[in-house]
């Protein structure tokens, strides 16, 4: 029997077991001093026994929990520079082809905005909506559905102004590791929308330095040469975007959709989920976990970490962007530009000095945040060739690439963990990602070590089964997982091995399945398979449209009964759903 008592990985990052031997050491100790402070000799003995057993308690958690924090707030390690300091200001351009001069130096202001008439593209974002809904969002359990209003002539010239590149944002980081005040990026919309509609004009506004100009010009020229000289080399120019995610939008959208799969009620689904994530989106650009239930320890398949979820900010925001982008929508284009823009410069605010995007999130939740949140940049960076995305991409990917394990090629909890194959799968997709996003210099060793990974947890007659660690037993999720990485990444897997593993997915269809709906499980398999296009994907597409219309919540949601839905909450579950939803043009047939 496995239990976490008995498993070394599992015991030792339960933070309730570790307070309590770190609390059973201390404890020794004090009572080594009480015994020793005895004037009868009889509590020597007792004394040194209770002094040797601290030491060896001591001893045990510095062997076994060096790079955790005691109270498992942060999911890094500890040798590290201080990560709360939060992240380097970026400088870079606003995507512009056209662009000659414009000043990317970041802002040490927010509401400071630029005064020279050669930067009409670092307008500020201000909200295509009314004031009074930048107020905090009311919990999603008792939100209702609600009637949308037709945009006023006012709300549509604002959001005509929006910037289009993210570098026209100040980014900052709250150096308070708790609950920062909603952000600054809130506080100056707030304040921007506050403000009188029309300012007095400055007939002779100050103007920078003649040097300091030119050496701006010079530095944007630069990084827009740089930007473009990626492009051309992956065969794209400004705007164009990746063939991977050409069936996201206009007509190659309407085509996936009827050829594979999709219908009419699948996007209404999809426009409905939509505007529910919207409306819970805070004003900082972030999704906020507990007003929308996540944090919430159900012991899923019999283990309990932590109530991991509580502080993943950055996990979720990154997966209600996925969901937007999945969609089409970009900070660019799309019908919910200023959502997908404040998240994704609340991603940026975000990162810290070391690329991490994992925020406050828990041991259990850390990298699981970083990979989601660097994706969601990533997708961001290959569909609009933005260079804020692009060089945030490169710096998260940069973090990925440290945190992967040197041997295996997994990753895990932290630093050094040998890997799990649930974690693999985020990072993988995250490396593809990257790479068509040109911020990816080594693809081939991070490849090779997923590759290599994938061997070890590789089971079943064909090699078409996985387990979520090497050794362990197979299961339909991680058979799933393992199957969309090795279609996705390009690797040539044999029929067989896909027959063996379809045989297994179809064994649990959704509504069909023992227990409660899996929306993880759901994501992957559709991934997978849609890249077959074959019976089996049939099969599971009629199964999978069929549970996910009949159980959406009537403001747009799903609801976390889920497997892993107390960790995520609401809005874990609805992005998810809504992604199995947009299987049918998320990513382009590659098989």
């Amino acid at each position: 029997m496995n239990t976490p008592f008995l498993n070394r990985d599992l015991f030792w990052h339960n933070p309730t077991a570790v307070r309590l031997i770190a609390l059973l050491a201390v404890g020794l100790l004090v009572a080594t001093v009480m015994l020793l402070r005895r004037r009868k000799s009889s509590g020597r003995a007792a004394a040194i026994i209770c002094l040797l057993v601290s030491i060896g308690l001591h001893g045990v958690q510095l062997v076994y929990v060096p790079r955790l924090s005691m109270f498992f707030s942060g999911g890094g390690p500890s040798d590290e520079q201080d990560v709360q300091k939060g992240s380097s200001q970026v400088s870079v351009a606003v995507f512009d082809p056209n662009l000659t001069s414009v000043d990317t130096a970041a802002e040490e202001n927010a509401g400071d905005l630029p005064t020279d008439e050669s930067t009409p593209s670092l307008t500020p974002l201000v909200l295509a909506r009314p004031i009074v809904e930048l107020s905090e969002p009311a919990p999603v359990q008792q939100s209702e559905p609600e009637e949308e209003s037709p945009a006023s002539p006012v709300a549509e010239s604002i959001r005509n102004l929006m910037p289009t590149s993210l570098a026209s944002a100040t980014l900052r980081t709250s150096s308070d590791p708790g609950r920062e005040l909603d952000d600054a990026l809130g506080e100056w919309l707030t304040e921007t929308l506050a403000a009188p509609p029309e300012e007095p004009a400055v007939e002779n506004p100050p103007q920078p330095p003649a040097e300091q100009v030119a050496a701006n010009s010079a530095s944007v020229d630069a990084l827009a040469d740089d930007t473009d000289t990626a492009a051309a080399e992956r065969g794209l120019v400004p705007g164009e975007m990746d063939s991977d995610f050409a069936a996201r939008q206009g007509a190659a959208k309407t085509e996936a959709i009827e050829a594979t799969g999709g219908d009419a009620s699948t996007e209404a689904a999809v426009a409905a989920a939509l505007r529910y994530l919207t409306e819970h989106q805070r004003a900082s650009g972030a999704w906020d976990p507990l007003s929308s239930g996540a944090g919430r320890e159900r012991a899923p398949l019999g283990l309990q970490r932590g109530g991991a979820g509580k502080r993943a900010e950055t996990g979720l925001t990154g997966l209600a962007l996925l969901a937007l982008l999945g969609a089409g929508n970009t900070h660019q284009s799309g019908e919910y530009t200023e959502s997908v823009y404040r998240g994704l410069v609340y991603l940026l605010g975000r990162q810290r000095d070391d690329g991490s995007l994992a925020g406050d999130a828990s041991v259990y939740a850390a990298h699981y945040c970083h990979a989601m949140a660097s994706l969601s940049l990533a997708e961001a960076a290959v569909m609009t060739q933005d260079p804020a995305a692009i060089e945030a991409t490169r710096r998260a990917i940069a973090y990925s690439k440290s945190t992967q394990h040197p041997i295996t090629g997994g990753w895990r909890y932290t630093r050094g963990d040998t890997g799990d194959l649930s974690q693999l799968g985020w990072q993988a997709l995250l490396i593809d990602g990257a790479q068509r996003a040109g911020a990816l210099d080594d693809q081939e060793s991070m490849q090779r070590g997923v590759e290599r990974f994938l061997t070890t947890v590789r089971s079943g007659r064909a090699g078409g089964l996985a387990s979520y660690r090497p050794g362990e037993r197979t299961t339909p999720t991680m058979t799933a997982e393992a199957l969309a990485v090795r279609l996705l990444l390009g690797e040539q897997v044999s029929e067989d091995a896909i027959s063996e593993a379809e045989a297994v997915l179809l064994a649990s269809l959704p509504g069909q399945q023992v227990g409660p709906d899996n929306y993880y499980f759901w994501y992957y398999a559709s991934l997978a398979l849609h890249q077959r296009q074959d019976d089996a994907w049939q099969t599971w597409n009629a199964a999978m449209k069929k549970r996910l219309l009949a159980t959406q919540r009537s403001d747009g949601s799903w609801p976390d009964t889920s497997l892993w839905g107390g960790y995520g909450g609401t809005v874990y579950t609805t992005a998810m759903a809504t992604l199995c939803l947009e299987t049918y043009y998320r990513h382009e047939l590659r098989q």
